[in-house]
């Protein structure tokens, strides 16, 4: 745990809090910009599908990217809506720890950062667009995969860390610019959201919950059905033999 960051880490967020660390403390470490590598993510993809002999590649992606979003997403808004940090959470700025499935297991990143300017805008773009854009577009492309499915593990782990963080006294600022993200179809520049929509809350059995979207193909995984409430597609595991991407988009 990052020493700095360690406040953050309460209630739920406990679990995140080996999330990011800092150079040093796993001894081997994958570069980012080496996830942008066709070769490279081939590589650490065919290492991480042996565990799932036989599934389709589509869920691999997906799943692997849902690990790795859970590990970067969580942490990282908690000390950005928290603690207003200004974490170096691009790319090309962090190394990334793996474990023996090739899951991320932490992001390392090149320093702890610093305190952020209250009253600024853009707190989560080196995370958004510095990071999950570049990495989306590079995967959806070279796995053929769609990027809305990616956006969609992006958004699901974002809308969950925000929840979490309400109930925590953060600053009501940050979190209307997070919000913002998922609610709003544009920002201020007039650019699209990718994660507006992607995660939905509806009313199951008298009760409100979240849902996607987009499916996240887990239920093409060996031993998977589906998310439970979250998926899109309850009739999933009913499909399993003959299941396409337009079926989930």
């Amino acid at each position: 745990m990052i020493p700095s960051l360690a406040p953050c880490f309460t209630g739920p967020f406990q679990w995140y809090r080996d999330g990011l660390a800092l150079p040093g403390e796993h001894p081997t470490v994958l570069s980012g910009r080496d996830l942008l590598d066709g070769v490279i993510a081939d590589e650490l993809l065919r290492h991480y599908a042996k565990a799932y002999p036989g599934a389709d590649r589509r869920a691999i992606v997906s799943m692997w990217t849902q690990w790795h979003f859970g590990i970067l997403i969580v942490p990282a808004t908690a000390a950005i809506l928290l603690l207003d940090r200004e974490l170096p959470l691009e790319l090309e700025h962090v190394n990334i720890a793996l474990n023996e499935e090739g899951r991320t297991a932490a992001i390392v990143l090149s320093d702890d950062g610093r305190e952020g300017c209250i009253g600024t805008t853009g707190r989560f773009s080196r995370l958004f667009e510095g990071h999950i854009e570049p990495l989306v577009e590079h995967f959806a492309d070279h796995f053929r995969v769609s990027p809305r499915l990616l956006w969609t593990n992006a958004a699901t782990a974002f809308q969950w860390a925000l929840e979490q963080a309400d109930a925590l006294n953060p600053s009501q600022a940050i979190m209307s610019e997070g919000r913002a993200l998922l609610e709003c179809r544009t920002n201020a520049k007039g650019r699209p959201h990718p994660m507006h929509g992607m995660v939905r809350c509806c009313e199951v059995e008298g009760q409100l919950t979240r849902a996607r979207k987009v499916c996240c193909l887990r239920y093409l995984l060996p031993g998977f059905e589906d998310c439970g409430s979250l998926c899109p597609l309850p009739e999933a595991k009913t499909l399993k033999s003959n299941a396409s991407e337009d079926k989930v988009a």
